[in-house]
């Protein structure tokens, strides 16, 4: 075991001192512990490598400093996320970050890593954990804990309150986000395989997850869902393609996602394919990020389990299974085929506060399964999204001890669904 107080860790050093020093502690490996209470000031992003346990015992804080450099980056990262390593067997555990007016620098082309904006990132990860983190203070930009491309991971304890999503899932394979209370103004939890290209360093399916004993906890304010599943398909570059900010082409054996302004809606005519290998790159005046290698075309969540979920928020929508298509992005591209998601079950939802609708679907699903739930006056709806062209097939909704279902079922008689109960 390493004490980072043997390496100068310390409550009374500045944020650049104690960067420095936390980080020459956790470049050893193993397991390293903070174990002097108070209030660290921290301004520089801290990597944790392969085999690395980083425990904040019990009185500690970290505090986030504007780094001197006037580059801000994130607070807590893996160490192969800039270069596509992947890291294995990483622990955080006890964090309780307070981000004090401080996020990273940059979105889009500006930012270190195009799609990156979290307080703490794991990119590139197989066996993660994370427990007992507490996060106050997000801005409006970074989300509390964004893991991308990732395998086998681990999120219990957590405590996340602020005004963008608590946790940001893109691409990746068994999962477990429990005992977890958020109190945020944008989504607490986002299933996000297809997202903005400024939003997901990746895009891909997001596979075998379970979402147990979470809080969506009452607010004043708020936006988006209780938990955002964003799906997409796009298709092969090809010659003269009008696109728009965040469509997604694949082109000899690599990902690209255009970056431009969301805000004007403009559409630009691509004549050169995108051909870089990593990063940002501009043809034809349209910026495109290379997220990944790969020739699939379309991405989604499946197999995911809901278990006693505490609706506490008044929400217009608490589950929402999305196609976007907007100045932002087209979850799906024009002429391409999104596949359906599903095997989505929900089992002991608490509704306790005012829910217009409990599950809205206008992506392509294919089944969805709610268990020992009331849904009070909350409606479950199937509708198509704003793109014409996607094929939507029925929908097979399964009821088990689900109470006052009858009014609350609809179809907009496009995305259809049929109704099984036991």
């Amino acid at each position: 075991m390493i004490l980072a107080d043997n390496f100068g860790f310390s409550p009374e050093n500045d944020g650049t001192e104690n960067a420095k020093s936390l980080q020459n502690a956790v470049d050893n490996g193993g397991e390293i512990r903070v174990r002097v209470p108070g209030v660290y000031d921290v301004s520089e992003p801290i990597a944790l490598g392969d085999d690395t346990a980083l425990v904040f015992e019990e009185g500690v804080t970290i505090r986030r400093q504007p780094s001197k450099s006037g580059v801000n980056g994130n607070a807590f990262i893996n160490k192969g996320l800039f270069d596509g390593i992947c890291n294995q067997n990483i622990r955080l555990i006890g964090l309780r970050l307070l981000c004090n007016g401080v996020e990273s620098t940059g979105i889009g082309k500006n930012s270190r890593y195009v799609g990156l904006r979290a307080q703490v990132g794991f990119i590139n990860v197989k066996n993660l954990v994370v427990d007992g983190f507490e996060c106050r203070g997000l801005l409006a930009k970074d989300y509390g804990l964004q893991i991308g491309n990732f395998e086998n991971i681990r999120l219990e304890n957590l405590f996340i309150e602020g005004n963008k999503d608590g946790v940001h899932l893109a691409i990746g394979k068994n999962f477990i986000i429990r005992h977890a209370k958020f109190r945020t103004y944008d989504d607490p939890i986002a299933l996000n395989a297809f997202d903005y290209s400024v939003s997901n360093t990746h895009v891909g399916w997001i596979e075998n997850g379970l979402i147990e004993d979470c809080y969506d906890l009452a607010d004043d304010t708020t936006t988006g869902y209780f938990c955002r599943i964003l799906g997409g398909s796009w298709l092969p570059w090809f010659k003269g393609m009008p696109v728009h900010h965040s469509d997604t082409v694949c082109y000899n054996g690599r990902i690209y996602r255009v970056v431009m302004n969301p805000t004007d809606g403009k559409i630009y005519t691509s004549n050169t394919p995108p051909s870089h290998e990593r990063g940002y790159a501009e043809y034809d005046g349209i910026g495109w990020v290379c997220t990944q290698k790969g020739d699939f075309l379309n991405t989604g969540c499946r197999n995911i389990r809901f278990k006693d979920i505490h609706l506490q928020k008044k929400r217009t929508i608490a589950v929402s299974i999305d196609l976007n298509h907007d100045t932002y992005a087209h979850s799906c591209y024009p002429g391409s085929i999104p596949l359906p998601q599903g095997g989505f079950v929900l089992e002991n939802v608490y509704i306790e506060n005012e829910i217009d609708r409990f599950l809205r679907a206008n992506y392509p699903v294919s089944d969805i399964t709610i268990v020992n739930t009331d849904l009070k006056n909350a409606k479950i709806r199937f509708e198509r999204g704003a793109l014409d062209g996607i094929e939507y097939p029925n929908a097979t909704l399964t009821l088990r001890n689900v109470t006052n279902a009858d009014e609350n079922l609809s179809s907009d008689g496009v995305h259809t669904f049929t109704l099984i109960k036991e």
